[in-house]
C-alpha cells in the first residue's frame, strides 16, 4: 500500500479538507493529490524502470513530500537527504537518480553518484484537474529509507517496506488515537527521521492534517496553529517553554493538546511550564521499532525518570547470560519485534548482528525494572563512567544535576588532572554559571570521587541526525584536549 493512495482517496471524499499546513499555508487533499499526480507523470517519463532507489534532495518539505509520494506510487524506493555529502555517506545501492527542485539544481551538480533530475515546482491548486496515475503493482521490493546516526556517528539505514505501510499506519493511528480532526505538528523534521516520516503518513491514513513549519521562528506559529499532538526534542521544548506567547494560548474546547518529549532529558522547570497548557508525556522509542515503547505521564505524581510500557511491544531487561533480569537488576534493554518492525540495517550485517538478535532489538541502552514493572533508562552502554573504580550509569545522575543546577543540559565525564589525580568533569550547557551555592553543593557531593571541575559551554555539539542528540564524543574532546 502506498501513502499516495490515502491522499487520492481523501481527495475524492474530502477534497477541501487540509492535508498539509506548511509555514501557515494550507494545502487541501485535492491540491496535494493533484501535485502528486503531476509529479508522478513527470518523474516516470524521466527515470528508468523502478528497480532501485531514488534520492530526493529538496529543502521545501511540502515539495519533498510530493516528490517522495509520487516516486513511491510508481514503485521506487525513496530516500530523502539534506546534502550530497550525506547521500554519499549512506552508500545507497542501485541508486537510479537524484531528484531536486528546479531552483536547487545547482546544489546537486556536478554529481557522480547518480543522474540529477530537476523537477518542476509543484503547483498546489485544488481547482486544477488531474488524473490519478497508475500505481505500481509490486510493493514487495520498494519502500522508504530512514536513517539514523544515533551516537555512533555512522549512518544506519532502516527500510520501511511499502507492503506493511497500511498496517503500520493503522497501528499508529489506533495507538495515538488519530482521526480526521487530528492536527499533528511535525515541525521541520526531515523525511529521513521516524517522526518526520511516520507521523504524517499515519495522520493522512485517517484524513487528518500534518503541520510542517521550517521557519527559524516557529514557536509563535506553533502556539496558534491549533495543534492537537506533537513530538518535541529537548531543545524545542526549552524554546517553547520560554515563549511569552504561551500565556495568550487559547484554551481548547475539548481535550488539551498532547506533547510527547523525546530524545533526551527535559528539566522539571521546562515540563512544569509546558504542563500549564498541554498534556505532557515523556516518550522512549526507536527508529527501528514502529511505535514508542515506554512513556511517562507528567500529570502523575511518580518520578518522571521511571517509565511504563505503552503496551505496543514487549520490553525487557537482559543480563549478561541473555536471560531476563531480576527486579532491580541492571542490564541491557531489549524490545521484542513484530512483523511491522525492522529486522536489520540495510547493507550493514555487522551492525545488524549487534542490534537485532533472536527476534529482539537492542537499542544500546542500559536499564533497570522495578517490581511494579516500571523501567528506568540508565543511559547508553558506552557512556558508563568509572569514578574511583565504581562504574556508574550517567543518565539518572545527569538528569538530577540538570534540575539541581537549573541549566539546559548536563554531561558527566571522568578523567585525570595534569598531575594524574582523578577528576570529575561536569559540563553544563547554559547562558551563565549557576549560583555559587548550587555549584558548592554539587561539588561537595562529587568530591568523594576526586577533584571536581565545572565546565560552562554555550552550546553542546550535536549529532547530524534528525534528532540532534548531544555528541558526547566531540564534547569530551573539547573538555579533554590532547
Amino acid at each position: 500500500m502506498f501513502i499516495a493512495q490515502y491522499i487520492f482517496d481523501f481527495a475524492s471524499r474530502s477534497p477541501s479538507a487540509p492535508a498539509i499546513i506548511h509555514n501557515d499555508h494550507a494545502i487541501s487533499y485535492r491540491a496535494f493529490a493533484g501535485a502528486i499526480a503531476r509529479a508522478a507523470g513527470e518523474l516516470s517519463a524521466a527515470l528508468p524502470q523502478p528497480r532501485g532507489a531514488v534520492a530526493v534532495m529538496m529543502h521545501n518539505l511540502a515539495d519533498c513530500w510530493v516528490t517522495t509520494l509520487a516516486l513511491q506510487a510508481r514503485g521506487y524506493t525513496t530516500v530523502c537527504v539534506a546534502s550530497l555529502e550525506v547521500l554519499a555517506s549512506l552508500e545507497i545501492r542501485h541508486l537510479l537518480g537524484i531528484v531536486v527542485s528546479a531552483e536547487e539544481v545547482g546544489m546537486a551538480e556536478p554529481c557522480d553518484l547518480a543522474p540529477v533530475l530537476a523537477l518542476s515546482k509543484p503547483v498546489f491548486d485544488g481547482a486544477l484537474a488531474f488524473e490519478t496515475p497508475l500505481l505500481a503493482e509490486d510493493v514487495d521490493d520498494c519502500g522508504h529509507i530512514l536513517f539514523t546516526s544515533g551516537t555512533t556517528g555512522r549512518y544506519k539505514k532502516v527500510l520501511v517496506p511499502a507492503r506493511v505501510q497500511r498496517e503500520s499506519d493503522r497501528e499508529r493511528c489506533d495507538f495515538q488515537a488519530y482521526d480526521s480532526s487530528t492536527r499533528y505538528h511535525a515541525l521541520g523534521f526531515g523525511l529521513w527521521t521516524g517522526n518526520g516520516y511516520k507521523a504524517p503518513s499515519s495522520v493522512w491514513h485517517v484524513g487528518g492534517t500534518a503541520i510542517l513549519d521550517q521557519r527559524s521562528e516557529w514557536v509563535e506559529p506553533f502556539v496558534r496553529s491549533g495543534v492537537t499532538q506533537a513530538t518535541l526534542l529537548p531543545d524545542m521544548a526549552l524554546r517553547l517553554s520560554e515563549s511569552e506567547s504561551l500565556a495568550q494560548m487559547a484554551s481548547p474546547a475539548g481535550a488539551r493538546p498532547i506533547i510527547y518529549l523525546s530524545g533526551g532529558f527535559v528539566s522539571a522547570k521546562v515540563t512544569g511550564r509546558l504542563r500549564e497548557h498541554f498534556d505532557v508525556f515523556n516518550s522512549y522509542g526507536c527508529t527501528e521499532v514502529g511505535l514508542g515503547v515506554l512513556w511517562h505521564d507528567y500529570a502523575l505524581p511518580a518520578d518522571p525518570s521511571w517509565m511504563v510500557s505503552t503496551g505496543a511491544r514487549v520490553v525487557e531487561v537482559e543480563n549478561a547470560s541473555g536471560q531476563v533480569c531480576a527486579v532491580n537488576e541492571e542490564g541491557r534493554l531489549r524490545i521484542k519485534l513484530t512483523e511491522l518492525d525492522a529486522t536489520g540495517y540495510m547493507d550493514d550485517p555487522e551492525a545488524s548482528r549487534a542490534a537485532f538478535r533472536d527476534g529482539y532489538f537492542y537499542p544500546g541502552d542500559q536499564a533497570i525494572r522495578r517490581e511494579d514493572g516500571a523501567f528506568r533508562i540508565l543511559g547508553r552502554t558506552a557512556d558508563v563512567v568509572n569514578l574511583a573504580g565504581q562504574k556508574l550509569a550517567v543518565a539518572p545522575i545527569e538528569a538530577n544535576l540538570q534540575n539541581v543546577l537549573q541549566v539546559n543540559y548536563v554531561c558527566l565525564f571522568a578523567g585525570v588532572t595534569a598531575s594524574g589525580e582523578p577528576e570529575v568533569v561536569i559540563a553544563m550547557e547554559a547562558a551563565e554559571l549557576p549560583s555559587r551555592d548550587r555549584l558548592d553543593h554539587v561539588g561537595q557531593e562529587f568530591s568523594q570521587w576526586g577533584e571536581v571541575r565545572f565546565a560552562l559551554v554555550d552550546t553542546f555539539p550535536r549529532t547530524q541526525s534528525g534528532t540532534s542528540k548531544i555528541d558526547r564524543k566531540r564534547l569530551k574532546a573539547l573538555l579533554f584536549p590532547v
